[in-house]
């Protein structure tokens, strides 16, 4: 089983049948976007996206008194993938894949863009930990 199997399999079961989904194609594209960064990236690399991904977006709902100014998702993706990784475009694939995950921030909408973040983070680390589970019934 591929990324892209795990993918699809965890967004049926989360999000119900493709049919029944309220934007399939905004949902296709985000799975076509997010198995390209997985074949640009090592899987440390992959997963290391992912998670600074799911942390910007907790990070960017929080919101304080003390704050001079309001930072969004970018921003804290931004921060994220510095303190990880420093320059981007130190290893292939890096610089491409923050493009897509802009990308993806930008055709999700933002009750969507979490969710599908949190299900792509999991199929990855189903597929890499090889915790498959059978494949939801069409």
């Amino acid at each position: 089983m591929d990324y892209k199997d795990e993918l699809a399999d965890l967004m049926r079961e989360r999000f119900g049948p493709k049919k029944d989904r309220e934007q399939p194609v905004r949902y296709t594209a985000a799975v076509y976007m997010t198995t390209a960064m997985a074949g640009l990236l090592t899987e440390d690399d992959f997963g290391a996206f992912l998670q600074a991904a799911l942390q910007a977006e907790r990070r960017s709902e929080i919101r304080g008194p003390y704050w001079a100014f309001t930072r969004n998702y970018v921003d804290h993706l931004a921060r994220e993938l510095h303190i990880k990784f420093g320059e981007l475009d130190a290893a292939d694939g890096r610089l491409e894949a923050w493009h897509i995950m802009l990308a993806l921030y930008g055709i999700l909408s933002p009750g969507l863009h979490g969710s599908f973040i949190s299900c792509a983070s999991d199929a990855w680390r189903n597929i890499n930990h090889g915790t498959y589970r059978q494949p939801a019934a069409v």
